[in-house]
């Protein structure tokens, strides 16, 4: 009987000794974030016809930028290029009221912003419109097959596109183009149509949050041969706000100016 008294404690303990020796489950690991690299996201092309501009603005050479895209010592297509300001509308003077005109912070002279683009005088929020009248020449091998930006398009406003009704005329009836950005790049892409050839004038857009700090080399004109290298107004370079966003490509060696074809 005596040992029967001692079976249960005993029995007790080795219960509990084989529940404490039982594997714990392991604490699970908390995911850690990654950055996401943006890749090619499509647009939705607004046409250019049913844009209201402002005035242009004015640079130390004019109000247009002038460019002739070249591809080893061929013409290959000319750009001109402007910016303007938010469309605003005149005052109605039959009415009897008139706003009053907005004075500039440097002199005492009345700025009219009907004809006159001044970023430094725009209110916040304000959209700049990058305008680009592209046409091939006749040093082109080969149809014209995209048009770009070859950096980041800072303050870009997600509006896009291009003359529809232009458009049409150099690439016949339904054609198509393409509207995207890559890393932060605006892409116009011939994708069907007649081919874009010399003489073919093609205007395309996009819009800002930035006004332009000068023309730089930021934009490329591309055929089956590869890439060309074009000059046009550029908003300033800024920081990418987080990490979708790719960094701006470095410039090339000076005086290189075209690139392979992809």
């Amino acid at each position: 009987m005596k040992r029967r008294a001692f079976a249960a404690p005993l029995v007790f303990a080795l219960a509990l000794t084989a529940c404490n020796s039982e594997a714990q489950p392991e604490a699970k690991a908390s995911p850690t974030p990654t950055a996401t690299v943006a890749g090619p996201r499509t647009l939705i092309a607004a046409g250019f016809d049913e844009q209201r501009l402002g005035p242009r603005i004015v640079g130390p050479d004019g109000d247009e930028v002038e460019s002739t895209v070249e591809f080893d010592g061929r013409e290959i297509a000319t750009i001109v290029s402007y910016v303007t300001c938010p469309f605003i509308e005149k005052p109605d003077l039959a009415s009897g009221t008139q706003a009053a005109a907005p004075v500039s912070a440097d002199d005492e002279h009345v700025a009219d912003f009907t004809t006159e683009c001044r970023p430094e005088m725009q209110g916040e929020g304000a959209l700049y419109t990058y305008v680009h009248r592209v046409t091939p020449a006749e040093g082109a091998d080969g149809p014209v097959v995209t048009f770009r930006t070859s950096r980041r398009a800072t303050g870009f406003a997600n509006t896009i596109g291009f003359s529809r009704e232009q458009a049409e005329a150099a690439l016949g009836e339904g054609y198509r183009i393409g509207v995207s950005t890559d890393n932060g790049q605006l892409l116009w892409r011939i994708e069907t149509g007649d081919g874009w050839v010399a003489g073919e004038e093609i205007t395309f857009f996009w819009q800002s949050e930035l006004p332009p700090e000068g023309p730089a080399e930021a934009y490329e004109v591309e055929t089956a041969e590869g890439r060309a290298r074009a000059t046009g107004p550029w908003p300033p370079a800024t920081p990418a706000p987080t990490a979708e966003l790719a960094p701006e490509p470095a410039p090339g060696p000076e005086g290189v100016g075209n690139l392979p074809a992809e």
